[in-house]
């Protein structure tokens, strides 16, 4: 269960993309990843919750996977514990040659802006940001 922190955060960044005229399940890449860099600097806490970008290939016949999320975590004892994120996910269609398997969190760079340089300057990444998806997608994802 998301509870009202992970509601809130969900809805905070649906408004910040319909107010761009940005359509959850028809999102443009470029345009969806701006938002989603503005969001999670709005929604910024003084301990890094961690927001992380991925790629994920299953071969050449399944979709390649675009993942964006800010992880929202709860202190449980002396630590940090994840208890899920919101979630900007795009699908694109099969490629012949797929992107290799890549992950970036925002907690491995010593800023937030050397973490958005590292994810834009990723030759996968940018190339994915040109394409048309298939599909995408806003949720909040629990943690497991």
């Amino acid at each position: 269960m998301s509870g009202p922190r992970g509601k809130s955060l969900l809805a905070t960044f649906i408004a910040l993309l319909a107010m761009r005229g940005l359509a959850p399940e028809h999102l443009d890449p470029w345009r969806g990843w701006v938002t989603f860099k503005e969001f999670a600097r709005q929604v910024h806490e003084a301990e890094d919750p961690g927001v992380t970008v991925q790629i994920a290939s299953a071969g050449t016949e399944l979709p390649v996977r675009l993942y964006f999320m800010r992880q929202v975590l709860v202190r449980v004892d002396d630590r940090l514990e994840p208890v899920g994120g919101v979630v900007c996910e795009l699908w694109f269609a099969p490629k012949a040659r797929p992107p290799v398997d890549w992950e970036a969190w925002s907690f491995d760079s010593a800023t937030f802006e050397r973490f958005i340089d590292l994810v834009e300057q990723h030759p996968a990444f940018a190339d994915l940001l040109t394409q048309r998806p298939v599909a995408s997608s806003v949720y909040w994802e629990t943690a497991t």
